[in-house]
């Protein structure tokens, strides 16, 4: 039995022991300074920390984490590089990976990017080896993928709509040569947009990784309502204009003062904060048809949280020290079978 409304949440591999490591900035691991951000399933993204994370994800209604997958073709680009598709590697492996669902998003901002023909074929081929997992994520029979950044796709095909479509294309043709169902295929945009025309007719969907609202930094976080008002406008622009369905976003969050980012943050959601949010977004799936991923004879309505495991960026839904499984707990509240639809 499908549920009425998928919950997927984003899951970031960039946790492991190694220096340099993304619990170190300058120098210094920041978590003395912000110990409420400490994971209380494992710190690191290891086979027994993945199992307890399916475990608790399953345990409260979420359907699927979204792992980032990095392409490897570029070794030079960091010394543990192949950390970064840890999530998928520990994932496909876990005993009790029969609990929920995954799927991959290939992660194409720079500088990871896949330009020449024999990388993208190669990639596929692999994108094809994971697609077979008896986890993978399908919606009517196809199985789900994402390409992050669609206008970084773009500039890395030259800027031709003709060199995106005809990359999509092979995608789906490898895929389906291997026995594997056409895949639904989506694109990542931001919230203050709406692309139209030849740049989204490849894709068969849209959807949103992250954004944040256009504010100056200061020492006092921003309140987590205005995060979360970018995210309801997106919703509502994209349900009204977009050409293509789109599967809203959800923000846990938004604090990236651990890795000294310039950007503003902002307030993490209380409990009742939390559970708003929640509300909201099934509200605008119940009332929006173009919200959700496509399929055969309507669509399955879906929401995409940022996120699992963003601990440096302040993204967060994993149990944590400081707000233990409040956020899961809320989750399984809305979303739960028991919920009323």
């Amino acid at each position: 039995m499908v549920k009425d409304v998928l919950v997927g949440v984003y899951y970031f591999a960039g946790w492991w022991r190694e220096q340099p490591n993304k619990w170190t900035t300058d120098g210094h691991d920041w978590r003395t300074r912000y110990p409420d951000r400490v994971p209380l399933l494992g710190e690191y993204v290891e086979g027994a920390t993945v199992e307890r994370e399916i475990e608790a994800a399953a345990s409260h209604d979420v359907d699927f984490f979204q792992i980032l997958w990095y392409p490897q073709n570029k070794p030079d680009v960091h010394p543990h590089l192949s950390h970064l598709n840890d999530g998928v590697r520990f994932f496909t492996r876990a005993r009790n990976a029969g609990k929920m669902s995954f799927t991959i998003e290939y992660v194409n901002h720079d500088p990871f990017s896949l330009t020449s023909d024999e990388d993208w074929d190669s990639a596929c081929v692999e994108w094809t080896g994971i697609m077979r997992h008896r986890s993978y994520l399908r919606v009517g029979g196809r199985p789900v993928f994402k390409i992050h950044g669609l206008h970084h796709f773009l500039q890395q095909n030259g800027g031709d709509t003709r060199k995106v479509a005809q990359r999509v294309e092979r995608l789906r043709k490898l895929v389906q040569s291997a026995g594997v169902p056409n895949p639904l295929v989506g694109a990542g945009v931001m919230a203050t947009g709406v692309p139209k025309g030849d740049l989204v007719a490849p894709f068969d969907y849209l959807t949103t990784y992250m954004d944040v609202p256009n504010l100056p930094q200061r020492g006092e976080p921003y309140p987590y309502a205005q995060l979360l008002a970018m995210a309801e406008e997106a919703w509502e622009r994209y349900a009204t204009d977009s050409e293509k369905p789109y599967v809203p976003y959800l923000p846990a969050g938004w604090d990236p003062r651990p890795w000294a980012d310039p950007r503003p943050s902002f307030a993490f959601p209380t409990r009742e904060e939390w559970q708003e949010a929640l509300l909201k977004v099934k509200t605008a799936l119940q009332k929006h048809e173009k919200l959700g991923y496509p399929k055969v004879g309507g669509r399955q309505k879906a929401v995409l949280i940022y996120a699992w495991n963003e601990y440096g960026e302040g993204g967060i839904v994993a149990p944590t020290r400081g707000e233990g499984y409040m956020k899961l707990e809320t989750i399984r509240q809305v979303f739960g079978e028991s919920a009323a639809q």
